[in-house]
């Protein structure tokens, strides 16, 4: 690169097309933005019709975005405008007027990049042309020595004259170069389209058919109007493209035929061996369907394709040789990456044993870690074993279905229907992982009987082990490639494993200790609800006395006060009213009225105990009785109760078993208000002192969510409540109790938030 630009190579006299006057003649047309470049077509406003297309940074240029611009540059004399957009020019940054970033400098065939055309999904015959188009660059470009590693719609273009063009070189590489290419990049190729072993998650090292994926990628995404995979971030984009099958075309559209859809779907294949061997055996069968599209409107079958499956000698030759390839390409073909993927991995498990450290309760546990390995080691299926008494029990299984990936819990055997037992025993034996590249043909596990049944390919079974004791087996396949399981990404699954046992383990004891607390709240809960049920029954059994007893003797002087009536109204009716009768009836009436009204009086005191059970008693004993009977509830509600009591011998005149009930009524509506709220600190105190020799108080402080200040005078109020299931009658019967006592009962705001109440007592003389 010179100190102003570089230009095209032809130039002898030093005078070029691109400088700082160009730039200065340009409009400028965004066109769409690609990570940290943005693509642009500038125009010349002389009036003469020329127009390229430039890509720079977005912003400041980075590192690796100024090697690809530089790398594809490198690229000029062996690209051609007619398939490739021919880099021209590399005009750094100091000629650049904003001083910001380099400007690379390419021809421009006009139309648009193939992302954003408006009529996707393509109809058959545009798709035919596109795809035909794409491939023949695609043919070009691998005839050229290159592995383009970024194939994508945005770098596809349809210029003006219907010709497909591709572009963005920059993370190319020289498929017959003996060393390393310098250029980075967070991850090599775009997520949404890379193949499996551009992600580094599969034993194979990526060449011209990793070009060939994307491109079915690209395909699938132009028929189906959308990718086949959806991902919410860079370790589930990897995880689709290694162990998630793509969902038939058919899905999406019915006017696929199905010769056409198999094409699409060979491209998608994991395994490299299973595509087409070259863009000129893919570009044969899209010409095959064309052909007969055109003729038929169908594609019966795909001849090129047949040909290949029935055995062609030319696909196992192109087969050898692309292995050929792989294996010169391996020491120094792939692009040197600055540790991204690493950091990726250690990223996402970072994140995993962070969560499994968090999380204590047992299920959640499972899900998160069967969630987290299935998706960084790329198994489509897993199972994890608890050991109990040292035999192995079945309590997850973990595969990727249709709507992602699916964890089911269980408590099973582990037999020969659910994995390969002999790998199973191994590893509990050895207490070693055990990678196995291709179960079926591998000498030793592959006469296991689980293999009957199922297609396994790669598989990787991993001990959980806390202090050297066998906890689990964690048990992963993946049946739709081989090396799936690689060393490095082994190693990073085995960290979390150690962190997974640790959990696991925490999770049994917490779960063990929560049982036993839940056997003790139950046997606690049926003593409540015996209790509760005692106290119904009694209730009930007065509550039938009561009424018994008001039904006696009410009915007697009202049965008096209706014969009384009649005879009155007799007596009014004759010819000659004999009233002095009838106001005897009346007197008699008016005397049984009041001895009804005399009986509701000694019935309600009979309901309130009257005063014939008082005797002296020290207030602090009540208190201290009503504090033991609800330490019990006072702990579940995991509330902080202290107490503050008068050392004052002054003793009230009163019923015990009633000031009991006050006592206990305000402590318990105080537990009430407590769990009600969200409050962090959550506490009760309770509190006794005498005021000179004439009263003893008595509070009940809160620190819930207080009682608002238009409710304080109705609390008292009998039916009045402000619980769902409150009848409004406590505190009507504190107040009473406490009123017969000679005292008063008070609700007011507690000082630090939350309620008090308060309630004093004489001392008795």
């Amino acid at each position: 690169m010179s100190s102003d630009f570089d230009g095209p190579s032809s130039s002898n006299t030093g005078e070029t097309l691109f400088g700082r006057a160009w730039l200065g003649q340009l409009d400028w047309e965004w066109l769409f933005a690609e990570g940290e470049l943005i693509h642009y077509r500038v125009r010349a406003t002389t009036g003469a019709d020329l127009h390229w297309r430039v890509v720079r940074a977005a912003g400041p240029t980075s590192e690796s975005v100024a090697r690809r611009l530089v790398h594809e540059f490198s690229l000029r004399d062996r690209l051609s405008p007619r398939w490739a957009l021919q880099p021209l020019a590399l005009l750094p940054a100091s000629a650049v007027p904003d001083g910001e970033s380099p400007l690379l400098v390419l021809s421009d065939p006009g139309g648009q990049p193939l992302h954003a055309l408006p009529d996707q999904p393509y109809t058959i015959d545009r798709f035919l042309h596109l795809a035909s188009g794409a491939t023949s660059a695609l043919a070009e470009v691998h005839a050229h020595g290159l592995v383009h590693r970024d194939v994508k719609p945005c770098h596809l273009v349809e210029g003006t004259d219907g010709g497909v063009r591709l572009s963005g070189f920059g993370l190319s590489i020289d498929a017959r170069a003996s060393g390393g290419v310098t250029v980075s990049d967070s991850i090599c190729g775009t997520l949404a389209y890379m193949s499996p072993e551009q992600s580094r998650r599969v034993e194979r090292h990526a060449d011209h058919r990793s070009d060939l994926y994307s491109l079915g990628m690209t395909f699938y995404e132009w028929l189906a109007g959308r990718l086949p995979f959806e991902a919410r971030d860079a370790v589930e984009w990897v995880y689709c493209h290694v162990a998630r099958q793509p969902p038939a075309l058919s899905v999406y559209r019915g006017d696929i035929p199905p010769a056409l859809s198999q094409l699409v779907l060979k491209l998608l294949a994991k395994n490299p061996d299973d595509r087409y061997q070259t863009a000129m055996d893919l570009l044969a069968d899209l010409r095959s369907c064309t052909c007969q599209w055109r003729r038929l409107q169908d594609i019966p079958e795909l001849g090129h394709a047949q040909r290949a499956q029935r055995g062609d000698p030319h696909r196992h030759a192109v087969i050898s040789q692309a292995r050929e390839r792989e294996a010169v390409l391996a020491p120094g073909g792939c692009v040197t990456l600055l540790g991204s993927q690493d950091t990726l991995d250690l990223a996402s498990v970072m994140k995993a044993a962070q969560a499994l450290s968090e999380e204590t309760e047992q299920d959640r546990l499972i899900e998160i870690l069967m969630t987290t390995t299935l998706l960084h080691a790329g198994a489509q299926r897993a199972l994890l074993m608890l050991v109990k008494d040292d035999a192995p029990l079945i309590c997850a299984m973990g595969r990727d279905d249709e709507d992602g990936v699916r964890i089911d819990l269980a408590d099973l055997t582990p037999t020969k229907a659910e994995l390969p037992l002999s790998i199973l025993y191994r590893v509990m034996r050895t207490q070693q992982r055990l990678v196995i590249e291709d179960v079926v043909t591998h000498p030793y596990f592959g006469d296991d009987e689980y293999l009957e049944g199922h297609l396994v390919r790669s598989v990787l079974c991993l001990p959980l082990l806390k202090q050297r004791r066998l906890i689990g087996v964690l048990y992963l396949e993946n049946n739709l490639a081989t090396g799936v399981f690689t060393a490095n990404r082994t190693g990073v699954l085995e960290l979390l494993a150690g962190q997974a046992a640790i959990s696991l383990e925490t999770a049994r004891l917490r779960h063990e200790l929560m049982a036993e607390n839940a056997r003790r709240q139950d046997i606690e809960t049926a003593l409540r609800n015996a209790r509760a049920k005692l106290a119904r029954v009694s209730q009930m059994t007065v509550m039938g006395e009561l009424a018994a007893s008001i039904a006696h003797e009410i009915n007697q002087p009202l049965a008096s006060m209706v014969s009384n009536a009649a005879a009155s109204l007799r007596w009014l009716s004759r010819e000659t009213p004999q009233v002095d009768e009838a106001l005897s009836g009346l007197r008699d009436i008016v005397k049984e009225g009041r001895r009804a009204g005399e009986i509701v009086n000694a019935l309600q005191s009979l309901a309130r105990q009257g005063a014939q059970q008082r005797r002296l008693l020290l207030i602090n004993d009540v208190i201290r009785h009503v504090v033991a009977l609800t330490l019990v509830d006072v702990e579940q509600h995991k509330v902080l109760m202290t107490s503050h009591l008068t050392r004052s011998p002054l003793r009230v005149y009163g019923c015990e078993v009633q000031l009991q009930q006050v006592v206990l009524n305000l402590i318990l509506n105080a537990l009430d208000a407590l769990s009600a709220g969200d409050q962090v600190l959550r506490r009760l105190s309770i509190t006794s002192e005498a005021v000179h020799d004439d009263y003893l108080v008595v509070s009940v402080e809160d620190t819930g969510p207080g009682i608002a200040l238009e409710d304080l005078g109705k609390v008292f109020n009998a039916f009045y409540t402000t619980k769902d299931k409150g009848m409004g009658m406590g505190l009507a019967i504190c107040r009473s109790i406490v009123n017969a006592h000679g005292g008063q009962l008070y609700g007011m705001p507690a000082r630090y938030g939350g309620a008090t109440f308060v309630f004093t007592l004489p001392v008795a003389r």
